[in-house]
């Protein structure tokens, strides 16, 4: 361990990094290892991965929520691990994975949400350690050591379930999960279904994911923002202003402006800055890269979606398959001659798989295509891509 004349360490053999060091309105900010700028609130997950200091000592690097990234050191601060600091840990329970985090590392504070099923690699009564959720280490030793349990990387279905899917569940299944909670009269979501399978219906995009995403943003549909804004996604409630949300004329208007001008222009849109995959994925790849400061705001929207989903009706008719690139990966127009995206060496990638054929996958595309080219002002009407085979790996 190495300190400054203050006191303040700035160097580790090995240990934890803690980000709440801030009030809940300041992010703190990062720059990964891609060198693409970043953000996360260290209010919503305190600890992350320790992984060295800067020759300088005044940038840390770190790991949380998939991400490996570099930020100040007046942002953080450093500790050796002691199993009294209060991590973030995964547990399996009744078949689901649940992901234990930690809010505070002294005070105990933590948040536990059942995100997917459980790998069947992990076992009942074991406390498991991870940073990027795929590889999962049974001490904080065997972390820092990378002795991991699984030699294949976990993707949790509902987390990397891309949003140009569709949805089959019942329409009565929303209303029966605010049942549960006793919500029924207060809930602005409430007898709200057929809104989202109409919007599904003309923009292609899966009218749960959107739903799970409402109940994950808007409280249960009991958020002053949804009850009085009409405003169901937290749209432009930032962190440092949230009073600065949009209202909307009503919730049709405010699930349509979601559906066409946050995701087909934007986070769906491979030629959009928002752009790192369409899946509500962590803060590595998919939504959440950009859309929250949470760190694992992918996790708990797709937690909604798991428990709407309690039977496993999308996950059987939504075929997916999810990766790390080991090389490009281009993604063809329905000729397969013209190059419409690329994802790069390294990304984490989701597709919704439409047909297995000879040394292509048919997929879904990510945004409309209209004559061999990406149109996000046309309709989607059953968009598809092609990818190599060969690439995909």
């Amino acid at each position: 361990m190495y300190k400054n004349e203050d006191g303040k360490v700035l160097r580790l053999k090995s240990g934890i990094v803690n980000l709440k060091t801030k009030d809940v309105t300041q992010n703190t900010e990062y720059t990964t290892d891609t060198n693409e700028t970043g953000y996360v609130n260290g209010n919503y997950g305190a600890d992350a991965q320790y992984l060295g200091t800067s020759f300088n000592g005044k940038k840390v690097h770190f790991k949380i929520s998939g991400v490996q990234a570099w930020t100040d050191i007046n942002n953080v601060e450093l500790y050796l691990y002691n199993d009294s600091y209060i991590l973030s840990t995964y547990y399996v329970y009744n078949h689901s994975l649940i992901h234990t985090i930690s809010t505070d590392l002294f005070q105990g504070n933590v948040n536990s949400i059942a995100i997917g099923p459980a790998p069947k690699f992990m076992k009942e009564d074991t406390i498991y350690y991870s940073y990027d959720g795929h590889y999962f280490y049974t001490n904080y030793e065997n972390l820092v050591n990378d002795n991991k349990v699984n030699k294949d990387p976990y993707y949790n279905y509902y987390q990397y379930i891309p949003h140009r899917t569709t949805s089959y569940l019942n329409n009565s299944i929303y209303n029966a999960y605010l049942d549960q909670y006793g919500v029924s009269d207060e809930s602005a979501l409430y007898n709200q279904a057929d809104l989202f399978f109409k919007v599904q219906n003309k923009y292609s995009i899966n009218a749960t994911m959107m739903y799970a995403l409402a109940l994950n943003e808007s409280g249960l549909g009991l958020s002053q923002y949804a009850l009085e804004y009409h405003n169901l996604f937290g749209h432009a409630a930032i962190d440092e202003n949230p009073d600065n949300a949009n209202q909307y004329s009503s919730l049709a208007e405010c699930v349509k402006q979601h559906a066409y001008n946050f995701l087909q222009q934007g986070y769906l849109n491979p030629n959009d800055s928002r752009y790192h995959g369409s899946w509500f994925g962590d803060k590595a790849s998919g939504i959440n890269v950009n859309y929250a400061s949470d760190p694992y705001w992918g996790e708990k929207a797709a937690s909604f979606y798991y428990h709407l989903d309690e039977d496993g009706i999308d996950q059987e008719k939504n075929p997916i398959k999810t990766i790390q690139l080991s090389k490009d990966l281009k993604v063809y127009a329905p000729n397969k001659k013209d190059v419409l995206y690329t994802y790069k060496k390294g990304d984490i990638v989701s597709v919704h798989i439409l047909k297995d054929g000879i040394g292509y996958y048919k997929i879904s595309s990510e945004a409309p295509v209209k004559n061999n080219d990406l149109n996000v002002n046309s309709k989607y009407k059953n968009s598809y891509v092609y990818i190599k085979k060969s690439d995909f790996k």
